[in-house]
Order: structure tokens, then sequence, then C-alpha cells
């Protein structure tokens, strides 16, 4: 129930702020499929392999995402970004009964999540670099997030997402989307990859007069 509320509250959050926007073109909707990567970045799962996996096939899992963004001049824009997968990763578990491991690990290898951020991103057509209508147009994001986790304990993490990605023009108001984030995990201390790729569209409002 916890989960499908907060589910609800950031659906809420995302359909009045899209309400609230209406100068043309400077409004986006993204929609996005994601792969997940919680293993190359695991430490205690590297050193356990050999040789190491490298976002291994068998060791990512997908997501798909659902974004709002919201342009604030010709280098900043505002974004929200909600997805909904799961994710494949260990969990550190202290088990009184057993005492040839303290922590045992445990593999969860299709946790449900749900998560929201919100992310700037500074573009590279922004007139200075490359012209505004450029047709590739590279970013760099920075933001903060949180996560819903169906299993681990405590259930809620948060993360810094840092990335890079490239919009490619198809037309006046769709683009090519690709994107590649590292996540900075705060509460779970489990660090992982996102690796997206979807369309832009960019919303087509009438002028206000």
């Amino acid at each position: 129930m916890r989960f499908y509320l907060l589910i609800s509250c950031f659906l809420l959050t995302f359909i009045n702020l899209l309400n609230a926007q209406t100068t043309k073109h400077k409004n986006g909707l993204s929609y996005k499929f994601v792969i997940t990567d919680y293993n190359t970045a695991d430490l205690w799962y590297q050193n356990n392999n050999d040789p190491d996996r490298i976002f291994h096939p068998e060791d990512i899992n997908y997501a798909g995402e659902i974004g709002y963004f919201r342009n604030i001049n010709k280098s900043l824009t505002i974004g929200i970004p909600l997805r909904l997968g799961s994710i494949d990763s260990h969990h550190s578990v202290y088990n009184s009964n057993d005492s040839l491991c303290q922590p045992c690990v445990n593999r969860s290898v299709n946790e449900l999540f749900f998560g929201a951020d919100i992310v700037a991103i500074y573009k590279f057509n922004n007139d200075y670099i490359l012209k505004e209508d450029f047709i590739i147009a590279p970013y760099l994001l920075l933001g903060i997030g949180g996560k819903y986790l169906s299993i681990r304990e405590g259930n809620f993490d948060f993360q810094i997402p840092v990335g890079i990605g490239i919009n490619i023009k198809l037309t006046e108001l769709l683009y090519l989307q690709a994107q590649f984030e590292y996540r900075k995990s705060l509460v779970i201390q489990k660090d992982n990859f996102g690796i997206s790729g979807g369309i832009s569209w960019l919303l087509d409002f009438k002028k206000d007069k």
C-alpha cells in the first residue's frame, strides 16, 4: 500500500507541473528504455568473480522511464524523470543463526523499484558552443533522486545521478535520445549505472498573446 501511495504522489506532482507550463517549445516529455546495472560498480561482487564481469548481460536488469523537462534558458533544463523496473543486486544480511558468514550476502535478481529524480541538464547546443537548432545536441546532467526498493531492508535509497547524454534531431519537435549515468548511492551504498535510450518530444503549446 505504501508503494502505491508513493507512486500516486509522484504522478500527481508530475501532472500538476505539466499543466502549469504553457510556453511553446519550453516543455518536453521523454520516453526511454533503461538498462540497470548494480553489479559492475559493486566491489564485493567484482572481488568474488574471476575474471571481472563488466556490464555482463546476465548481471543487468531493465526499466521504463517517462520524464517531464522544462527549459530554463539556452544552457539549462530542469527535469523530473520517473522510472519503474527491476534491479539485480546483492544484499548484506546479518543472520544470527549462521555463524559462517557475518554478514551473509544474498543476491536478488529481480527486485522491483520505483524511482524519481530531479535533474539539472547543461546543454552544449546553447548558441555558445553549438547552435541551438544543431542536429546533434550533447548534454551533461546532475541531480538527486529517491528509490523505493521492494525487497531490501529499509526499502528506500537516495542517489546522486551524474551523466552524459545526446539528443539527435529528427524533426523540430522530436529527438532520439541516449544517456549514460553513474548513480552514487547514499543510503544502501550500492553505486550503480543506468544506460537509457528513447525519444524526447517537445510540446507545441499555443503561444500566449
